[in-house]
């Protein structure tokens, strides 16, 4: 007869974000600098704090998608947001849950594309606010 162990990994939602997470320091880590140049790359970090920051405040407002390609696809509902200790990370990370035809799925702030206002088919503008 076999016996054997197995670990399972499954992250959970920790609870509201952690405003004093070192976000710098970690977009710093996943996209450097050089890539795009100091002024494109800062320009990108304000973004995704803008963006975090409104779906923060008020989830139920809006849709976001992680698409790259134009014109957007994959739109969700924010289903939660907060620190998740999930996959990839395995460490609690700044994170939304968005809502797909097959559920949905956790994504780290850094790769969310764009938001938009729901019922609306066009993503936000966003006004980039520094912080």
């Amino acid at each position: 007869m076999k016996t054997k162990t197995v670990t399972v990994r499954e992250g959970e939602l920790l609870g509201p974000i952690d405003w004093n997470f070192d976000f710098r320091e970690f977009y710093k880590d996943i996209y450097p600098a050089a890539c795009n140049g100091e002024k494109a790359h800062e320009e990108c970090f304000q973004r995704a704090m803008t963006i975090l920051r409104m779906l923060e405040a008020e989830p139920d407002k809006y849709e976001a998608t992680t698409d790259g390609g134009w014109p957007r696809c994959g739109w969700g509902s924010i289903a939660h947001i907060g620190m998740y200790d999930g996959w990839p990370f395995w460490k609690p990370m700044p994170s939304v849950f968005i809502t797909s035809w097959r559920v949905g799925d956790w994504h780290s702030f850094h790769n969310i594309t764009d938001i938009r206002v729901k019922g609306e088919y066009y993503p936000l503008k966003i006004e980039v606010v520094s912080l």
